[in-house]
């Protein structure tokens, strides 16, 4: 037996993600150190005016705001945000904004009857166009001129699949995010997997479009029990990929530049679908205005489809316009938001794993759990310019560097920071690309008036908690945003530095 035979498999594993270094001193932010140094100089005009008392008064305020603003919990948050957070939250509630009636309900005279989306996708358009490959796809057009494609993903998993193919599909999926940065126009590029319960209306179908006419009555009874026991107690695992272009990036010209934007786009989608396929993706499916609309009023209405899913068993075509994909009330609370059917809470990750990992580490997350009925989990990328991303490297180094230099006793993280920095800086040197990611999710329990529905969230929140720590994700609750944190979660390509309310809602 040779040497090669008894070797054991090599491990990858995957790291080297680092927050951005703050440009402050010590703990404190760029904007807080310019804060305090500018109330530091007003001491002294109040020693120069009021005398010495006041002036000692004022510095031991400011001496305090300071150790409020170095004191930070485990998420990066000092006191102050979080009192900024609860101010802000209730400023919301006493103007109503966390209030949202539609279609007849609604105060709105804008409304109409319709069913108009809510918050921060309120100013949310779309409109549907035909690729290279004669392939309809949805266009989302975003209030500040973005716009959408969203991709239907059908991966075929990790069970059965040998460690090399994973590598494999591991090492394509890195390629293909290193890809967005090449791309003209690619500003953001999200991927969203969803679990919900299954009526088995599709497998249903399925079977029945398989099943021969010569099959013996045995083996067609053994299929037909196969697939009722299935549809009883299924689940459906849905996962999509979305990608964002900027049209002020893709031509000079202002005038017609949004209808030359989606032709280019168009030209562009075989390429896309056709790498991100071979990166284990499965069969990529361009989602069209009438599955897109579906899916978001399924979002919002937990309850409608079995609706929809009994409609495509009778081989009826449900006509719902993109105005009327919306809730009709929603309620967004300091902690979940009930909407029409469902009530859901979301989280935000605040930190990624620390470390290294194996390319299993969201596999619980994403996975189908007992305790959760319905969950969906996105994940966001921003792919960095690569004319500005060798500045930011090296400001990261330098950053990593000073805070080491200027500390009076050098910890084991200032170095391992600094040497990551470093690494990032030669790794991005010989081609590599650098994106900024984000992770939100959210669970959603429905409100059948059977049963208390806070309770059933108590617990699907656990559960939820509960897997993002398996996966080595430390997350918070999206508390006083559960309205705008649930529209993260859903595949349309927002971004939270990008987006802002609709005016009157």
């Amino acid at each position: 037996m040779s040497t090669d035979d008894t070797a054991a498999p090599k491990v990858y594993t995957y790291g080297g993600w680092r927050l951005p270094a703050q440009g402050g001193l010590g703990k404190w932010s760029l904007g807080q150190t310019i804060g305090l140094l500018a109330a530091a100089f007003g001491g002294v005009l109040v020693n120069w005016w009021l005398g010495l008392a006041w002036a000692i008064v004022y510095f031991a305020l400011l001496a305090g705001t300071a150790v409020a603003l170095s004191i930070k919990d485990k998420h990066g948050l000092s006191i102050t945000d979080k009192r900024r957070e609860r101010r802000m939250w209730r400023k919301a509630r006493r103007r109503q904004a966390n209030i949202f009636r539609n279609g007849v309900l609604s105060v709105n005279k804008k409304a109409s009857g319709r069913c108009a989306l809510p918050g921060v996708l309120g100013r949310l358009r779309i409109s549907e166009h035909t690729d290279a490959y004669r392939r309809p796809f949805a266009v989302l057009h975003h209030g500040d001129g973005r716009l959408s494609v969203v991709m239907s993903l059908g991966p075929a998993g990790i069970a059965l699949v040998d460690k090399e193919t994973v590598d494999r599909h591991v090492a394509l999926w890195g390629l293909w995010l290193s890809d967005l940065s090449d791309e003209t126009g690619i500003v953001d590029a999200s991927v969203t997997v969803e679990t919900a319960p299954d009526s088995g209306d599709v497998l249903r179908r399925e079977s029945q479009s398989q099943r021969s006419r010569e099959a013996p009555e045995i083996a067609a009874a053994v299929i037909e029990g196969v697939v009722n026991r299935a549809g009883a107690a299924g689940a459906r695992i849905r996962t999509w990929a979305t990608i964002s272009f900027d049209p002020a990036l893709m031509s000079s010209e202002s005038r017609g530049r949004t209808e030359r934007a989606i032709r280019d786009i168009a030209s562009r989608l075989p390429g896309l679908t056709q790498t991100l396929a071979a990166a284990g993706a499965g069969s990529v499916h361009l989602m069209t205005v009438d599955e897109l609309t579906q899916l978001v009023r399924c979002a919002y209405d937990p309850e409608a489809e079995a609706l929809f899913d009994a409609a495509a068993a009778q081989g009826h075509q449900v006509d719902l316009d993109w105005s009327e994909a919306g809730p009709i009330s929603q309620d967004a609370e300091w902690d979940y938001v009930r909407h029409d059917s469902g009530l859901s809470r979301s989280w935000v990750m605040t930190r990624a794993p620390r470390g290294t990992v194996q390319s299993s580490v969201l596999r619980r997350l994403l996975d189908v759990s007992r305790d959760i009925a319905r969950k969906r989990v996105t994940i966001m990328y921003k792919p960095m310019d690569s004319a500005k991303a060798p500045d930011v490297v090296e400001r990261d180094v330098d950053k990593a560097a000073n805070k080491r230099r200027t500390a009076t006793r050098p910890t084991a993280r200032m170095d391992r920071d600094l040497a990551q920095a470093r690494k990032t800086s030669e790794e991005e040197a010989s081609g590599a690309s650098i994106l900024d990611f984000g992770l939100v999710m959210t669970a959603t329990v429905v409100d059948d008036g059977q049963s208390d529905p806070h309770a059933q969230l108590a617990d699907a929140s656990s559960a939820m908690e509960s897997l993002a720590g398996s996966s080595r994700l430390t997350v918070r609750t999206a508390y006083g945003a559960q309205d705008s944190a649930f529209a993260l979660t859903l595949p349309l390509g927002l971004t939270p530095q990008r987006q802002s309310l609709i005016g009157g809602w």
